[in-house]
């Protein structure tokens, strides 16, 4: 038995599609989370767990998010996790992670679930083999994640890789003891920098999230603008992958402090417009 272990539902729907299509009967695991934010202290602990489920209901439950923090977030957690559980001991894994803080914090993560497992496991770095085998002429892409990949070119590292080695043990004890350093703080917002994951502070993009409005007024002029179009402008700049529902959340904690003003309804990003507060923010 195959499984590929993926993050995101948005990667593990083009992997299914993928496998589908080929015929190979194989199963998809995808943890439909974004570890880059949200605490991670202890997570596989159930206390750990408890934790985080809380921090999602009482940070990102935003009117559109509602209903999923509240009623379905939890529930989607556990049952990956049982999935991941119910793995066969003789199964062979292949865990894809691409070069930034959301899969590559899901990948220690996993590792650590798995520590006592003896399975096959295959590690794949999406960017590495994108980069080998798929990309255009000239190009080298630094930033990507995994559902950036089409279900095509899914297929061709699929086929590229079938004989790679498995993980080492060396690896897979790095892996392990990078988990338990991430695992220690309480931070809640991490990001993928020369190759290492960071945590930092939630508040640690305001500042980004402000001169992004300040470029906005700089290039059409002052006065509200849809909410939406200043995410979509943080997260075409920033080359992190943290949602554009953390984003939202701390736009409405930037409005809370006074540095931005807004109009319409708070909660819903198409209906929210936004500007900066008309005091000085320097």
């Amino acid at each position: 038995m195959n499984v590929h272990l993926v993050f995101g539902e948005c990667t593990a729907g083009a992997m299914k599609w993928m496998l589908s299509k080929e015929k190979r009967h194989e199963h998809v695991i995808g943890f439909p989370d974004s570890f880059a934010i949200g605490p991670i202290h202890e997570l596989e602990t159930e206390k750990g767990l408890v934790n985080r489920v809380q921090w999602f209901k009482d940070n990102m439950a935003k009117r559109d998010m509602e209903a999923y923090y509240v009623n379905e977030y939890e529930a989607a957690f556990r049952h990956t996790l049982q999935d991941i559980c119910e793995v066969p001991k003789d199964a062979h894994i292949t865990i894809w992670a691409a070069d930034n803080a959301p899969e590559q914090t899901g990948l220690r993560f996993v590792m650590k679930l798995l520590e006592d497992r003896k399975n096959h496991i295959l590690l794949l770095n999406t960017n590495d083999c994108f980069n080998t085998y798929c990309k255009p002429p000239n190009i080298i892409y630094t930033s990507l994640h995994t559902s950036e990949v089409s279900p095509e070119n899914l297929k061709v590292i699929l086929e590229k890789t079938h004989n790679y080695e498995r993980v080492s043990a060396e690896c897979k004890n790095k892996l392990l003891k990078e988990w338990d350093s991430l695992s220690e703080s309480e931070k809640v917002l991490r990001l993928w920098e020369d190759g290492v994951i960071k945590s930092v502070s939630v508040d640690h993009l305001d500042s980004f999230v402000i001169n992004s409005a300040r470029r906005l007024e700089w290039k059409y002029g002052e006065g509200f603008r849809e909410c939406s179009r200043l995410v979509g402008d943080i997260l075409g700049h920033l080359e992190q992958y943290v949602g554009d529902a953390f984003i939202f959340n701390r736009i409405h904690y930037l409005i809370e402090q006074g540095k931005l003003e807004y109009e319409g309804t708070l909660g819903n990003m198409r209906k929210l417009r936004v500007k900066l507060t008309t005091k000085d923010l320097t």
